[in-house]
This record gives C-alpha cells, sequence and structure tokens, in this order.
C-alpha cells in the first residue's frame, strides 16, 4: 500500500514533534519547577524549536524529492481527512485545557497543594497545544489507513 505526500508529511511531523517533545518537556518543566526566571526555559525552546525545523525541512525535501508528483496541496480527499484530524485535535486541546484550567483552581485553592507558578502554567499550555497537534496527526495517518 503506496502512502500519499500528505500522510507521509503527517507521519513526518509525528515522529519530529515527538523527538522533540520527549526532550523538551521534562527539562522544560524542571526549569518551570526550579528556576525563578524564565531565560532558560527561552533557551531550550528556541534550540527545540530550531531542531524541530531543521527536521522537517531534511524530511519534506527528501520526500518531496522522492515523490514529486505528490507533492502539491492534496485534492478533496486530504481536505476532508485534515478537517477531521482538525476536530479531534481540537477536541483534544479542549480537554487539555479543560483540565489545566482544574489543576489550577485545585492548587489554589487547596492548603496541601503549592499554587503553579506562571512558567509551569505557560509550560502546560505549550504542552497541551502539542499533545493536540500530536492527536491530530494521528487522526489524520488512521484516517489515510482507513480510508485506503
Amino acid at each position: 500500500m503506496d502512502m500519499t505526500f500528505q500522510e507521509k508529511s503527517a507521519w513526518g511531523l509525528l515522529v519530529g514533534i515527538g523527538l522533540v517533545s520527549y526532550f523538551y518537556f521534562p527539562a522544560a518543566f524542571d526549569i518551570a519547577d526550579s528556576v525563578p526566571h524564565g531565560a532558560p526555559l527561552i533557551v531550550i525552546s528556541i534550540v527545540g524549536v530550531v531542531a524541530l525545523v531543521i527536521f522537517e525541512a531534511i524530511y519534506h525535501a527528501c520526500i518531496a524529492i522522492r515523490d514529486r508528483k505528490d507533492a502539491g496541496d492534496g485534492d478533496e480527499r486530504d481536505r476532508l481527512i485534515d478537517l477531521k484530524a482538525e476536530r479531534i485535535g481540537s477536541y483534544a486541546l479542549g480537554i487539555g485545557l479543560f483540565w489545566l484550567v482544574g489543576q489550577i483552581i485545585a492548587t489554589h485553592s487547596s492548603e496541601r497543594l503549592e499554587p503553579m507558578s506562571a512558567l509551569t502554567i505557560g509550560v502546560w499550555i505549550l504542552f497541551a497545544l502539542t499533545a493536540s497537534e500530536i492527536a491530530k496527526l494521528i487522526a489524520q495517518i488512521v484516517y489515510y489507513r482507513r480510508d485506503a
């Protein structure tokens, strides 16, 4: 079964985001919890974005060279799959942000829990955004596999 350019692109994004997230988020949460200012967090964020851009540029160049005829915008099927996957990603983002608001309320209203710092909340928001993008990419891949 041959994959389309868009499916290969989704796989590449999924792997790239997964790899960067695997290294970024443990370091980011550690910094947010232990460092009083955000300078180291900015540095690792820039490194993470640059690493992801380089990985994706190389990956997409390779698949575009290999599949020159398919490297366009896609057809109606691709757009429909993208819309369905975007909806699932939006649900995942909503769930993640709803959970975060609950955590913020719980930590600020409990005497036993330490309230979250602004940096920690920021990292959790970025985590929710990343998780929603991963959910979207997984949904795209599932839709491509199912419809193939």
